[in-house]
């Protein structure tokens, strides 16, 4: 477990919901404390934050007390948006399920440290992809569950929702289908939710123009004091850019940016990035605007990235956009231009 696991805050919102799921009472409650530095007025203050050590051993004593392993996929189904504060409310007040994606990549480590979310954007499909400081032993896939339940619960049944996870087939596999109405593919590279683009850009029906803007401005407000480095990311990107056709190892880019490789991981740690996911955006984007080109083929598009073999950047791009370069590639032919007749 990182230090940042060891050390991260959860909102008590949390954990009387879970204890209210739970529907324990006065004599139960205790069960769900026990091992902790927690009081029952500890959970009805609103204020009151759930250190890391307390909140994981609540999860596992949740776990145990209602010995029902998919509590997660449930928690996450039933969890409404105000229960995440601004971030929330800035949620269900988005223009589009798409700009709502955008708002919980942006801010959700302000609710749940210890997860950091992406969205990759392709022409037909939107990805979310899902990292966690966690092992994945039951408290790191319950987070898990209860996020991508909530999020897939938010989208509805629209998009034809596609569900990978970097874990084995739990014993409650089968609640997936039951809660989500979806089979996901266990033991994936990452946790993803891909859902076709056109089904997140559909106007929200709660999207409220004024009070969007506001959730945004106090989302930002309350995630100032934690990312003071939030410069290290765009030095990042910048570099990248200036340099195409390079795969920089972090050694090398911590050193053009005169950093230790674990200094660099921690500043982009603080700002809610990987070093490999940022290098994969600028190499996703380097190779769309490649491939749009006509004078270019895959083999031509793989070595001017810096690939030694096409293998490796076919690999890659099936990663990136959950499609194969050449099919991609074929898809958008019609944006290029007529040659004139010679």
């Amino acid at each position: 477990m990182t230090d940042a696991a060891q050390s991260a805050g959860f909102p008590a919102t949390y954990s009387r919901l879970l204890a209210n799921e739970l529907q324990l009472t006065g004599d139960t409650l205790p069960a769900l404390l026990a091992g902790t530095a927690l009081t029952p007025d500890d959970l009805l203050s609103l204020s009151h934050t759930v250190s890391a050590a307390d909140q994981y051993r609540l999860i596992r004593n949740a776990l145990a007390f209602e010995r029902q392993p998919a509590l997660g996929l449930w928690i996450g189904c039933r969890m409404p948006l105000s229960a995440h504060g601004a971030i929330g409310m800035a949620l269900a007040t988005a223009p589009t399920p798409l700009e709502a994606f955008r708002v919980m990549a942006r801010f959700g480590q302000l609710r749940v440290p210890v997860l950091t979310t992406h969205v990759s954007e392709g022409d037909h499909w939107v990805t979310l992809e899902v990292h966690s400081q966690l092992p994945m032993d039951a408290v790191g896939r319950f987070l898990i569950e209860v996020l991508l339940a909530s999020a897939l619960t938010f989208i509805g049944e629209r998009g034809t929702p596609q569900l990978s996870l970097a874990f084995s087939p739990p014993d409650h596999a089968d609640a997936y289908r039951a809660l989500l109405g979806i089979t996901p593919r266990f033991g994936q590279p990452t946790h993803q939710l891909r859902i076709q683009r056109s089904a997140l850009l559909h106007p929200n029906p709660l999207h409220d123009p004024l009070l969007h803007p506001h959730a945004l401005a106090l989302c930002e407000q309350l995630q100032t004091p934690q990312q003071p480095f939030s410069q290290w990311q765009t030095r990042v990107t910048a570099l990248l850019r200036q340099h195409p056709g390079r795969l920089w190892p972090l050694e090398d880019i911590a050193r053009a940016l005169h950093v230790a490789p674990r200094t660099l991981t921690r500043h982009l740690h603080r700002e809610g990035h990987r070093y490999q996911q940022l290098r994969d955006q600028e190499l996703q984007r380097q190779a769309r605007q490649l491939l749009r080109q006509s004078d270019h083929t895959v083999t031509s598009v793989a070595l001017m990235l810096g690939y030694q073999d096409v293998a490796s950047f076919r690999r890659a791009f099936q990663r990136w956009t959950g499609e194969a370069p050449g099919p991609w590639r074929r898809q958008h032919e019609r944006d290029w231009p007529e040659k004139s007749p010679d």
